[in-house]
């Protein structure tokens, strides 16, 4: 998907060549990515204390949907910023960590999943605060953890979906669940990638 890859990763993932990025705050990729954000507390308030599901579902769909949206427009309007390469996957964790640890509280996923999700969003944050603090290095986002991610940003709308008590939905949560632990799995090969490229060179003083 050259055309819906992320503003944090596009000269890795794409044609093989960086992308002039700028110090520019206020491009449109970056506000879609702020929207992302804004609009997470909205899903969740129809997911717990409106008991709408399918209204909470829409809007994390589109949420997911500004994932590639801010990547593509980034890459189409010449955009790419230094601001974005780290508020794009941030939010991705954010969404990522917010609604996982909702669905873990409210019991819409196994707590062994939930746990496991979390440990590895709390490993890649830990190693990359610990990157960018010690090294002043910024943890570029390969495609397994965009693959990972793709994969859980799928996942989560059709949990909450299958929440609903029509039984022709419910197979829905069967389905996000098998989604959410491909997508875990592969977020943890990208973490594996990540110590290996990152971590252990810069802990040897490479």
């Amino acid at each position: 998907m050259p055309g819906n890859v992320s503003q944090s990763n596009r000269g890795a993932l794409g044609s093989g060549r960086p992308d002039q990025s700028t110090n520019a705050v206020l491009t449109i990729p970056n506000l879609v990515t702020l929207l992302r954000l804004l609009l997470l507390p909205v899903s969740l308030y129809f997911a717990l204390d409106r008991r709408d599901f399918i209204t909470a579902t829409i809007v994390l769909a589109f949420i997911s949907v500004t994932d590639f949206l801010d990547g593509y427009l980034a890459r189409r309007l010449g955009q790419v910023s230094e601001l974005g390469k780290i508020i794009d996957p941030s939010a991705d964790r954010v969404v990522i960590l917010a609604v996982g640890i909702t669905a873990l509280v409210e019991g819409w996923i196994p707590l062994w999943l939930g746990v496991v999700m979390l440990v590895r969003e709390a490993l890649i944050s830990a190693i990359s605060a610990y990157l960018y603090k010690a090294k002043s290095h910024r943890l570029n986002v390969i495609w397994a953890g965009k693959a990972g991610t793709l994969l859980l940003l799928f996942a989560l709308p059709a949990i909450l979906l299958g929440e609903q008590t029509h039984p022709d939905l419910r197979v829905l949560h069967g389905i996000g669940i098998a989604l959410a632990l491909a997508g875990t799995l592969v977020l943890y090969w990208a973490a594996a990638i990540y110590v290996r490229r990152d971590l252990i060179p810069a802990l040897s003083g490479k």
